[in-house]
């Protein structure tokens, strides 16, 4: 970083110095000319070839002339600022896409019998280790599946494989039968909902922060209420000094409006995760919802009713669900343990600590840590 640093203000350096040998070069040269123009008005007037006026007028023509040619030069370079700037848009918006798109894409249909992926493996180059290693998993249609594992194992990166933000390096990801590398993508994200630890903030009211999660409810403000209330926060957003149409973010705010609350509010970091569920609950009618940490940041009491409330919105419908407090799992319908990449474990929680693995392992050492809590002893989760 030290040489990086150093080589920028080389450079920083030579630029300087160029600028400085420029302007030093034209100063001199508009005061050669102005100079010599000064002298020429003044031998012509001791000829009485100019009058004493005509001295002024010169004067303030080669004022005006030198102000001219200031503002022409500040103009050029502005417009080269901006040539430069439309040169970044036009890349961006112009540029393709990052993933392969099929030249007719296939249809989506409605999710009915399941997604699978198949033999997935997974790294993000060539020079990065595998993520995923021969990953071999179903999410039936209709049912729960949680996914859980050390820091590591996979499970943000299984995710992003479902919302097609990366292909797989080898195998294939199958809705209902069909590859999504050949559906178009933007259709494939229409049809999930998602909820993510790392949430987005927006610097808009709450009532568009909520209908970020599905633009078609920007002006139904029932809908958003609706979703608001299921994930625990309208009553919250309806107090703010504007109810709904109140500004969460103080980014433009003017000095004088520092201390006035009306102008925009800030909230908490459990009440932003509130906010980032009801988007997803805005989204209810989608064929899957994956939930990763969807109670990151709450308290105990706000952590069991969201997942109450999860849980009554997962009924019927397909969901992924990842989280480290594996209590907020165990009434899945299936829990996948990943590990290294790997799938080592899979099965209801019943039989998965009956079988006295992984999970059944990781389970006792939160259970434990919970008792040690209440009974006044120090907890040791090993980091689960």
């Amino acid at each position: 970083m030290l040489t990086e640093r150093r080589t920028a203000n080389a450079a920083k350096r030579a630029m300087d110095r160029r600028e400085v040998l420029l302007q030093a070069g034209l100063a001199l040269l508009a005061a050669l000319v102005s100079g010599g123009g000064l002298l020429w008005a003044v031998s012509a007037a001791r000829a009485g070839a100019l009058s004493v006026g005509g001295i002024t007028m010169f004067a303030a023509a080669v004022a005006g002339v030198q102000a001219a040619l200031a503002t022409l030069a500040a103009e050029v370079a502005r417009s080269h600022q901006a040539l430069l700037m439309l040169d970044h848009y036009l890349t961006v918006t112009t540029a393709e896409p990052d993933l392969p798109t099929a030249g007719r894409p296939a249809a989506l249909p409605p999710l009915r019998q399941g997604i699978e992926l198949r033999d997935v493996w997974f790294r993000y180059s060539e020079d990065h280790p595998w993520v995923l290693r021969g990953v071999s998993l179903r999410i039936p249609y209709g049912t729960t599946v949680a996914l859980v594992g050390l820091n590591g194992a996979g499970k943000s990166t299984l995710v992003k494989l479902l919302c097609r933000f990366y292909d797989p390096t080898r195998g294939a990801v199958l809705w209902d039968g069909v590859d999504i590398r050949h559906v178009d993508a933007a259709e494939l994200r229409r049809r999930i909902g998602a909820v993510f630890q790392d949430y987005m903030h927006y610097d808009m009211t709450a009532a568009e922060n909520i209908a970020m999660g599905d633009l078609s409810a920007l002006d139904d403000r029932r809908r958003i209420e609706l979703s608001a209330g299921r994930a625990g926060i309208h009553d919250t957003l309806a107090g703010l000094p504007h109810g709904y149409d109140t500004l969460l973010s103080r980014m433009f705010l003017m000095e004088s409006d520092r201390d006035d609350p009306s102008t925009g509010v800030v909230l908490s970091g459990g009440q932003w995760q509130r906010l980032a569920l009801a988007r997803a609950f805005l989204r209810a009618r989608r064929d899957l919802m994956i939930l990763d940490e969807p109670s990151a940041g709450l308290d105990a009491e706000a952590e069991h009713e969201i997942h109450t409330a999860l849980a009554r919105h997962r009924g019927g419908r397909t969901s992924l669900l990842i989280s480290h407090r594996l209590g907020a799992v165990r009434e899945a319908d299936l829990i996948v343990v990943l590990a290294e990449g790997r799938v080592v474990e899979q099965g209801h929680h019943t039989e998965l600590m009956a079988a006295g693995g992984r999970y059944a392992r990781l389970f006792s050492l939160q259970a434990a840590g919970y008792g040690s809590e209440a009974e006044g002893e120090p907890a040791h989760l090993g980091g689960t």
